[in-house]
């Protein structure tokens, strides 16, 4: 699937060699301090290093942030992205999921009004609304960590399964039958003012100081506040392409 060309450096969490000068030094600095006073690698979320965090963003001023967004797709959400990005969760797209699904056949008229009426006219969603969610790193795929396996399971993302995965069998193998796993590989701009701050847990200056440390485990969630644009999208891969393969733990239908 051709990509338009990032318009900024690429940065990547996982690939020292793609960090600025200016981050790298600093992360350096911190992440030998951390040796000397014996911190354990596998603890640098329990870092003090917030008061750094501004920092590390203006270092990563003009340049662009890989990140991952896990999740299930249909073969014309895959083109919609691809066409206008990823868009932030709230109510108009989580209607024209299900609209779209039940329009193509993919959910009867009774399975849609059984989720529409747990989902779409709420808020709350596990307080995911008006943003994307993404990791920094990698190391979900590598690492099978569980968080991610959910979202490349059953269609809809959280907005839609997390009421029904566990309580609605039937409904919940629906879900996992919609769809195939995709990780969608995005292009952030995590210096840019939003409309609101972009949320990252840990923070950004733990993971690269994780990294640093060689914690290959180490990442993030970011919640991100703005649409992702078209030509920011890196990837969108599945299981029968070598990018999803390479990672076997990964779930395969």
């Amino acid at each position: 699937m051709p990509m338009e060309p990032a318009d900024l450096p690429i940065v990547d969490v996982d690939v020292p060699a793609t960090w600025p000068d200016p981050l790298a030094g600093l992360v350096g600095v911190l992440a030998d301090d951390a040796r000397r006073s014996g911190h354990a690698p596998e603890c640098y979320q329990d870092l003090d290093l917030l008061s750094h965090e501004d920092t590390v963003l203006a270092h990563l001023d003009g340049h662009l942030v890989r990140a991952r967004h896990y999740t299930r797709l249909l073969d014309h959400e895959k083109d919609a992205i691809s066409v206008q990005g990823v868009r932030l969760l709230n109510a108009q797209l989580v209607n024209w999921r299900l609209d779209q699904a039940h329009a193509l056949g993919y959910l009867t008229a009774v399975e849609l009004r059984t989720v529409n009426e747990t989902v779409p006219g709420q808020r709350g969603w596990g307080k995911r609304e008006d943003q994307v969610c993404l990791t920094l790193s990698a190391a979900p795929q590598i690492h099978h960590i569980d968080g991610i396996h959910r979202l490349l399971t059953y269609w809809g993302g959280e907005a839609v399964y997390w009421q029904h995965c566990e309580g609605s069998p039937a409904l919940a193998g629906k879900l996992r039958s919609l769809g195939v796993p995709s990780v969608v590989t995005a292009l952030l701009d995590l210096a840019a003012p939003a409309q609101e701050r972009h949320s990252v847990f840990p923070s950004v200056v733990h993971v690269f100081v994780g990294k640093a440390l060689g914690h290959e485990p180490a990442d993030a969630d970011v919640f991100y506040r703005s649409p992702i644009p078209p030509q920011r999208i890196e990837s969108i891969v599945s299981p029968g392409g070598l990018a999803y393969d390479r990672f076997p733990e990964l779930p395969r239908d």
